[in-house]
């Protein structure tokens, strides 16, 4: 079967409606034969007459033109529809924002964002679902967020990018342990002692990298892929650990206090970023996205971060 665009189908509806192949050319600012070649092609695309044709009296629907005739007019009036609810979704902030975010610290920040949303737009709603870089990374491309919060390693193409806080590589120990009242350290001073591994896609690569930078070997004696969990292994006495953001002055889930102790003399460290898929925003996107830049951007982010000390 022959398909029929939208425009054939415009110009087949003008016919039926002015009865005459030139008003409906007027109508719509085009030549008279691309109505009549609009009208052959709806003809021979649904195998049937739509119109006869009268020399000099234009020309008038028949009984199945006059059926096609209100379907085509109901399916024009619901794609202009659907045009405009598309163009109201682009240009308000309205229905639900939904966001992945690979941030184990997020909820120290994000509820913040959410708060600023709702609080000048009610209607809105918010979904957020946590992942790993990878999971959040392939939802956006898959279309299930329309924005992620995670690291940026290497760029993509096929995500667009905004930077919201670079965040160093420290150390953190115990309340107890013999570095808890150091200002900062050095590689050389941590790479012996036990380590407890954040085992994250992405996140051990750079710490053992940066481990690495010393001949002597790792100790692991830990790994976990949450992060508070490894702040309460940290906190039992059962070795130091790197990480990049921090939580608020809190103690571990086990109510033991630990540190967070700069490391000096090392560029290691992450970037956390939004993204989102190339092309115009939403605007509701785009008003997560200066909230995010607003609340990590200014002293408040410097609290979710342990700056390298020189």
């Amino acid at each position: 079967m022959m398909s029929l665009s939208l425009r054939a189908m415009r110009y087949v509806q003008a016919a039926l409606k002015q009865g005459n192949i030139s008003r409906a050319a007027e109508t719509m600012n085009v030549a008279p034969s691309a109505i009549a070649s609009a009208l052959a092609q709806a003809e021979d695309t649904f195998g049937m007459a739509l119109v006869t044709r009268a020399r000099a009296k234009g020309i008038f629907p028949t009984p199945a033109g006059r059926e096609i005739q209100h379907r085509i007019e109901d399916l024009l009036d619901r794609y202009d529809t659907m045009l405009i609810d598309a163009s109201d979704l682009r240009t308000g902030v309205t229905g639900t924002l939904t966001i992945g975010y690979n941030a184990p610290i997020a909820p120290a920040f994000l509820p913040k964002v959410v708060a600023h949303i709702l609080a000048a737009h009610p209607e809105v709603s918010v979904s957020m679902i946590e992942g790993d870089n990878e999971s959040v990374r392939a939802g956006l491309l898959e279309g299930q967020f329309d924005a992620i919060v995670f690291v940026e390693e290497v760029p993509s193409p096929q995500i667009a990018t905004r930077p919201l806080i670079f965040a160093p590589t420290y150390c953190l120990c115990a309340a107890d342990h013999a570095f808890a009242n150091e200002a900062s350290l050095r590689v050389s001073d941590i790479v012996s002692e036990p380590l407890v591994l954040l085992d994250r896609p992405a996140a051990r690569s750079y710490y053992m990298e940066l481990l690495s930078e010393q001949s002597a070997p790792v100790r692991i004696a830990a790994t976990t892929n949450s992060t508070e969990m490894a702040r309460s292994l940290v906190a039992e006495g059962l070795g130091i650990s790197l990480l990049n953001m921090r939580p608020r002055d809190l103690p571990a889930y086990s109510g033991k206090q630990v540190r967070c102790i700069p490391i000096v003399g090392t560029r290691n460290g992450v970037q956390l970023s939004l993204g989102f898929a190339p092309g115009p925003l939403r605007l509701l996107t785009e008003f997560f996205a200066d909230t995010c830049a607003g609340v990590l951007g200014g002293h408040e982010g410097d609290d979710f971060i342990v700056p390298t000390e020189t």
